[in-house]
């Protein structure tokens, strides 16, 4: 149950039988389109533009989520157990007008702009141009915003210094505490996890920024014992070698901790959940869709396939919030 409505998709030919059926394509993103929109309150389904795989998909559904297993719990951040304190946008176009740019963009002109450049550079040089010695976040994040500025409805094309005094007035906020805001859940959950002795981590599509100021400023990385973000390991969830670089970390921590015995939680379907199982690990998606905090911005992702793969299987894994993760592990720890 997705906020207590059962999801009833329409998948063509794939009928709830013990047998593998194989839908087309079409009827596939159709059908998972609606669970991500349950999960996450999106306003209209992206199936037809997100191709989801078409191999063999069959209703014999594997457990996601076994909580007498559980020695490990890895954490996406952004969305899981912390936010932007703001709209991103805002934030944008209030230092465009504090940095006293000529017409400066509105907010609104920003937020398909600025969507439009960051998947651009994502798929043109990927993990925020991670993965190898020559990286550089703020160079990356200087391309991409100039990209969107680009592709405002009306284009903006600014001077090398008017460009710097807005943008360091951006990079300044999301390096301060002004930029995120813990999540109450988060907050309720981190604590009764850590008195329980579970091995705590993070794997999560950040740059590395993240993990070193601001898990850390925001008082949270004390809770956790591996970091692994996409940027380091130069691969992105829901791709299998980030969460094979997760799984490594928590073998130091816990030596013959095995891939089944590690939950991942996050809040996107095609990362997070299907990432995690596609890799062995146990998943819960958290449904943010109540939060308007919470923007999935990589919603061009393909989920992959895993064993058991169906929006029942989808379905029973979605939980509402952190405590409702507690309340499912509690009676085994």
């Amino acid at each position: 149950l997705i906020r207590g409505v059962r999801v009833e998709m329409a998948l063509g030919r794939f009928l709830v039988t013990v047998t593998v059926m194989i839908a087309s394509k079409s009827s596939m993103c159709h059908g998972l389109a609606l669970v991500r929109q349950k999960a996450r309150g999106m306003a209209t389904s992206r199936g037809a533009s997100r191709a989801i795989s078409t191999r063999a998909m069959t209703t014999t559904t594997m457990s996601a989520f076994d909580p007498s297993q559980v020695k490990a719990i890895s954490f996406d951040v952004t969305g899981t157990i912390m936010v932007h304190r703001e709209p991103i946008m805002k934030t944008y176009a209030d230092a465009a007008v504090w940095a006293r740019l000529p017409n400066p963009p509105s907010e609104a002109e920003l937020k398909p702009a600025f969507k439009a450049a960051y998947k651009e550079s994502l798929l043109a040089n990927p993990c925020f141009g991670g993965g190898g010695e020559t990286r550089n976040t703020r160079k990356w994040w200087t391309t991409t915003v100039k990209r969107a500025l680009e592709l405002c409805e009306t284009p903006r094309k600014y001077s090398d210094v008017e460009f710097e005094r807005f943008f360091r007035r951006v990079y300044q906020h999301y390096g301060s505490l002004e930029g995120y805001m813990r999540l109450d859940d988060a907050d309720a959950f981190l604590p009764w996890a850590e008195e329980t002795g579970i091995l705590m981590g993070i794997t999560s599509n950040t740059p590395s920024r993240t993990m070193e100021t601001v898990l850390p400023m925001n008082g949270l990385h004390n809770y956790f014992t591996w970091f692994t973000c996409s940027q380091d390991v130069g691969v992105e969830k829901p791709g299998k070698e980030i969460f094979d670089t997760a799984f490594e970390a928590a073998q130091f921590w816990s030596p013959g901790i095995q891939r089944h015995e590690i939950l991942h939680i996050g809040d996107s379907l095609e990362s997070d959940y299907c990432g995690a199982r596609a890799a062995g690990f146990q998943a819960l998606l958290l449904d943010r869709s109540d939060n308007p905090r919470v923007t999935q911005y990589q919603d061009w992702l393909d989920a992959p396939d895993y064993p058991g793969k169906s929006e029942a299987d989808i379905e029973k894994g979605t939980v509402k919030d952190l405590l409702a993760v507690k309340a499912l592990l509690e009676p085994h720890l």
